[in-house]
């Protein structure tokens, strides 16, 4: 990530603001505005409920708010009344260009649990960072859909593979809350879709907290089930609450169950009423107690920063 952002003082390049105090009321306006230029660009948004729909389709642009709480994007598609979409294309807020960073921001699909797909927040950058920022939806929430992506402190509501997608994803110092799904579903946080052993991706969540968002959840919880082939998944030194089911994870469907050998699925050090892996399943492709350098495999260095570009991003991690 060659950038001139690396300077931790942002000063902001395009201001939004919905109450039209800054250059534009819309960030789809501040993003039309810059499609033409070549160099990082830096977009401050007000504090405020933005009823929109966004892309990010240029690379190297940071954006931020005024917190998760305060600067919020919301929408509403969905995969039932828009049957031809692709679920990526319910997405709240959508990145595709390359090197993107947002910062105390909020994103919300508030379509509902009925509606199936309801993506909030959906990237494919070869890199992101995502830094105090919240996402709040149903089914398919967060769309960690390909490049290396690293979630810190943020918050993510969901029901149904509400963490999924193909990326190599790192989850640090989150706060994970299922929420009270449709009646007669169980929740699944989530689902990793690799499919490549050559390529292989995955997901680490680490020194996290998995919570109901409701209190009066009843729904079992699941870590995860596999998506992919060789879907990797690891649950490390996180505290695990009551409303995780004994058995931890769930196959993708009854002809998957058991998943393939393929897949890795581990747990590493947890705690919490939800981290005992007594009667947790008995898959090949699952360890119950990772060893020290497995996780170091599932870490942020191996997984997604090989190449140090996180140092760039003066995001801390």
């Amino acid at each position: 990530m060659s950038r001139t952002l690396a300077n931790c003082d942002l000063k902001p390049d395009i201001t939004v603001a919905n109450d039209g105090s800054g250059d534009f009321v819309k960030i789809t306006e501040a993003i039309s505005s810059i499609a033409e230029k070549t160099t990082p660009v830096v977009i401050y948004v007000k504090a405020g409920i933005y009823y929109e729909n966004v892309i990010v389709s240029r690379d190297q642009v940071t954006m931020y708010g005024d917190g998760k709480q305060r600067t919020i994007v919301s929408g509403n598609l969905n995969r039932l009344d828009h049957p031809d979409y692709t679920t990526y294309q319910t997405a709240t807020f959508s990145v595709t260009g390359n090197e993107f960073i947002v910062k105390d921001m909020g994103f919300v699909n508030v379509a509902g649990p009925t509606k199936h797909q309801v993506v909030a927040f959906h990237t494919r950058s070869t890199h992101s960072v995502m830094f105090r920022c919240a996402f709040n939806g149903y089914q398919d929430t967060l769309y960690a859909h390909e490049g290396k992506q690293l979630y810190r402190e943020c918050d993510i509501v969901g029901t149904v593979d509400f963490i999924f997608g193909e990326a190599s994803a790192v989850f640090e110092m989150c706060r994970i809350m299922p929420r009270k799904p449709l009646s007669g579903q169980y929740i699944t946080i989530t689902a990793q879709n690799a499919n490549d052993n050559k390529a292989r991706t995955g997901f680490s969540i680490i020194k996290s907290r998995i919570f109901p968002f409701d209190e009066n959840l009843t729904a079992a919880v699941y870590l995860g089930r596999p998506w992919g082939s060789h879907a990797t998944v690891a649950i490390m030194e996180s505290e695990l609450g009551p409303c995780i089911d004994p058995r931890g994870w769930v196959a993708w469907n009854r002809s998957l169950d058991p998943p393939p050998p393929t897949v890795s699925l581990g747990e590493y050090r947890n705690y919490g009423p939800g981290s005992t892996v007594s009667k947790r399943v008995k898959w090949v492709g699952y360890t119950p107690a990772m060893t020290d350098e497995e996780a170091e495999a599932c870490s942020i260095q191996a997984l997604i920063n090989q190449e140090g570009w996180l140092n760039n991003t003066c995001i801390p991690y």
